[in-house]
């Protein structure tokens, strides 16, 4: 559409939701997208979700040394992201520590205790283990 001589985006109804997340993170582009650009868009939202969607728009727009001035910034990013998962998925949990048979020690934790601290709780854990073998 012209307004004046200058281009209006016009964001259809399935892009809004996306873009509002973009928008309330404070990230402005400009959205003239050609409308084949805006095919490809649906097919990302169908494929990965406005969440994922705008996760990697944010991402994107704090690598970005001068900012972004088009959304046209996100497309490859978003081409790259994988599908969303099935409904009903339940995400793997985070492993919590070392394994048992491990010899890696866990970086401390900024609100944990002291090193000599940690290091007795090591040293007592590792021959309670060495008696349980036993």
């Amino acid at each position: 559409m012209r307004e004046r001589g200058r281009e209006v985006a016009v964001i259809p109804e399935f892009a809004r939701p996306l873009v509002d997340q973009i928008t309330a993170a404070q990230i402005y582009p400009a959205w003239t997208l050609a409308p084949a650009e805006w095919v490809v868009v649906h097919a990302l939202i169908k494929r990965s979700g406005d969440d994922m969607l705008a996760g990697a728009a944010v991402q994107a727009a704090q690598r970005a040394r001068n900012g972004v001035a088009h959304a046209r910034y996100f497309l490859r990013a978003w081409q790259a992201l994988p599908p969303a998962p099935a409904p009903g998925t339940i995400p793997a949990a985070a492993p919590t520590g070392p394994a048992r048979a491990s010899n890696v020690v866990p970086f401390p934790s900024a609100a944990g205790t002291g090193r000599v601290a940690q290091s007795a709780d090591y040293l007592a854990q590792a021959l309670a283990d060495m008696e349980a073998q036993q």
